[in-house]
Formats: structure tokens, C-alpha cells, sequence
């Protein structure tokens, strides 16, 4: 193995084909020629002495080497993307990207509401929002700001906020609500109504077992997609859990008002970021929205 260092190029080449699993499809999402890409793994993988992928029916797949890379090989991406914006902005400027970090619920159902206001006002900026249940760092410059489900972990650079706790409660369509009597306590409706359940996750099942209770009898389906928990509850397949705060977007309707659960919620990012304009516009709107 050389002493020289793998070029960024090659990193985010590598990643692209991994995510991807061409490199046909990596070439197209990155603009690039497909020799090209190919000639930046073949690089990368002389210049480290290890195999990075292995020929599939499909396209390539990826080494063990290659999936223990995956998460360094992120950070340095982002990290990339954080020196350039570092190198290239006005930070008294109402203009250019934030990137936002949030799960799939909360980017999906309550960011568009406070988001669309804000470009409103300063329709300069540019958003960039990672849709995902994967922990992005703020500290690691993976993300400007995060909104964070529980409470997170005190860093010393990094700035929180902490916003109004966000309440779980049993919801349903109406359709199905309709035939329930909705000041059922929590145990009858489990023992007697059909559910939208996790699937391989256990979140639910440890909070109802921390109050001695089982999980539904009757569970319609099953999924551990968020998301779709929420499409398929709205559909009428069943009861499911649901933040009350989206639920009337969605048109459900709540049960079962002896049981809630508040889940803390915080607005994080780097304290660096204080003194970028368009990104300390966008945390203080979303903790005031959310506060």
C-alpha cells in the first residue's frame, strides 16, 4: 500500500457504486463517463491492496472491506461537502443550502409546514433535507441542522435546543374509528381491535411490556417502515401509533385517552454554524415552530 491518500473523487466514486450497485448507474448520478468511475475504483482499490467489489448478476457487490468502509467513506463525503460550503459562502448571506437531517416522519408531515414559510420569506436558500432514520451528525458536518427524536448526546460543539415534546397516541381512520368506542381504555382496544404493527423492530411491544401489557392480538399488518405504518392506518387497515400533533392531516382520530407517550425532541447544530446567516435563519424558525 502507497503513502498517498485516496482522492475525494475516488471516495464519493466509491460510494456511488456501493449505494448504487453499477457502475453504469454511478456514472449517471454523478455526471461522470463510466471508464471514469471505473478507473477511480480500480485506483482506489490498487492504492489500498484490497478488493472493493466482486462481479453479481445484477452489477457489483460490495466486499466486507468495502461495507466496513461505508461509514467512514460518509463522513468524509460530507465532510467534503462541509469544506467546499466552508470555502465558497457569504455567511452574512440569506442565500445558499442547508442541509437538514430529520426521520422520515417528521421530514414528511411536519417539516413542509414550517419549511414552506420560511423560503417564503428568505427564498434564497437552498434546502437540502435527509429523509432518514440513520443518525446524521451535526459535529461530523454531515448535516447543518438535525432535528433529534430523544434526547441526545452533549457535545461540546454543538448547540440544542430543546423543542416541545412530540405525543404518541393511539389513532385510527375513521372508517374504522367510527365502530370503536373511542373512550375504550388501552387494554380493551388490544385485546379486541385490529392493529398496524412493527414487523422485526420491538419498540412498541417493550413500551406496552414496561406497563404490563401485550401486544395487540389482532395484527392486520405488520411493517417497520414508519411511513407506510401511517399510509396503511389511514387507509382503515387498523389502529396504529401516531404523533397527535399530524394525526389531523391525516384525518385519524384518537383513542384510547388513558395512554400517551411523549417522545423529547431537540434542534441541533454546529456551534460554528451561529455565525452563518441562512443557517441560524432556519434552526431558530424550527425551534420557534416547534418550541
Amino acid at each position: 500500500m502507497s503513502g498517498t491518500l485516496p482522492s475525494l473523487d475516488a471516495i464519493v466514486a466509491f460510494l456511488a457504486v456501493l449505494e448504487e450497485g453499477s457502475l453504469s448507474a454511478a456514472a449517471r448520478r454523478l455526471g461522470r463517463a463510466q471508464p471514469t468511475v471505473r478507473r477511480q475504483i480500480e485506483g482506489l482499490e490498487a492504492e489500498m491492496g484490497v478488493a472493493l467489489f466482486t462481479r453479481a448478476a445484477n452489477g457489483l457487490a460490495p466486499t466486507e472491506t468495502a461495507r466496513a468502509l461505508l461509514p467512514r467513506a460518509r463522513a468524509l463525503r460530507a465532510q467534503g461537502h462541509a469544506f467546499h460550503r466552508a470555502g465558497t459562502e457569504d455567511r452574512d448571506a440569506l442565500s445558499g443550502p442547508v442541509r437538514i437531517t430529520a426521520s422520515r416522519i417528521v421530514a414528511t408531515y411536519l417539516l413542509p409546514g414550517i419549511l414552506a414559510p420560511l423560503l417564503a420569506e428568505a427564498p434564497g436558500i437552498g434546502l437540502e433535507l435527509a429523509a432518514t432514520d440513520r443518525v446524521e451528525s451535526v459535529l461530523r458536518r454531515e448535516a447543518d441542522i438535525a432535528v433529534r427524536l430523544l434526547s441526545p448526546p452533549r457535545q461540546a460543539a454543538v448547540v440544542l435546543r430543546k423543542v416541545a415534546p412530540l405525543r404518541l397516541r393511539l389513532h385510527a381512520a375513521p372508517s374504522l374509528a367510527g365502530s370503536l368506542d373511542p373512550e375504550a381504555p388501552l387494554a380493551h382496544l388490544l385485546a379486541t381491535a385490529p392493529f398496524v404493527w412493527e414487523d422485526r423492530n420491538d419498540g412498541m411491544a417493550r413500551a406496552l411490556s414496561a406497563r404490563g401489557l401485550a401486544p395487540p392480538r389482532r395484527i392486520v399488518l405488520r411493517t417497520d417502515d414508519p411511513v407506510a405504518q401511517l399510509a396503511h392506518v389511514a387507509a382503515g387497515f387498523g389502529i396504529g401509533v401516531c404523533q397527535e400533533r399530524i394525526a389531523p392531516a391525516l384525518g385519524l382520530r384518537p383513542l384510547a385517552p388513558d395512554w400517551a407517550e411523549d417522545m423529547p425532541a431537540w434542534i441541533a447544530m454546529h456551534e460554528d454554524q451561529r455565525q452563518v446567516r441562512r443557517v441560524r435563519v432556519v434552526f431558530d424558525a424550527l425551534v420557534a415552530a416547534l418550541g
